[in-house]
């Protein structure tokens, strides 16, 4: 009698390995679903993923257009982005051309003060933003952070890069200002 457990053990479990193993092997010659293509109206290709579902791909090795960031509707984001640092109360950016001035109020529990090490978050959250930016300047200092405030107001209301560009010069400039 313990033979035949055995043999029956042995046979169910060769038969389970086979099972097993056949599960591994794919027995269909079946090709994989592969995106539909179809041609765009500008004679452009687009891939179709999903029904409904359009994109268009970019050729390699050009740059695609990208949307400029309107920091007149978005600086609040990037401003609540910068506040979110622990070091940091109220923040407030205003751009004039690549240059990004940002203004900064500590929190009263904060007792440091501007280090290249909160200059450098800032300055990737403002960059990370916008790509056009290459000079971000950040002051910790209460009379250009008002004077940031006011160009930002002048800008919003309609001010062009011109008409603010001394001072933002001029802040980004200043020997309290870390660039």
């Amino acid at each position: 009698m313990n033979k035949n457990k055995k043999t029956i053990l042995t046979v169910t479990m060769i038969l389970v390995m086979c099972f097993l193993m056949a599960g591994c092997f794919n027995s269909t010659n079946e090709p994989t679903e592969v995106p539909n293509e179809t041609i765009n109206p500008d004679g452009a290709p687009m891939v179709t993923t999903e029904p409904g579902v359009m994109i268009t791909p970019i050729p390699e090795g050009t740059n695609a257009p990208m949307m400029p960031f309107d920091w007149s509707a978005q600086s609040s984001a990037v401003e609540g982005r910068i506040n979110m640092f622990s070091e940091i109360q109220e923040s407030h950016v205003v751009t004039c051309e690549q240059t990004a001035l940002v203004g900064i109020k500590f929190t009263s529990s904060y007792k440091g003060e501007l280090t290249q090490r909160i200059r450098d978050m800032i300055a990737g959250e403002v960059m990370a933003a916008d790509s056009n930016i290459t000079v971000v300047a950040v002051t910790a200092d209460p009379s250009d952070v008002a004077s940031i405030i006011q160009l930002k107001q002048r800008k919003d209301a309609g001010a062009s890069d011109a008409e603010i560009k001394p001072e933002v010069e001029q802040i980004a400039k200043n020997t309290n200002t870390m660039r």
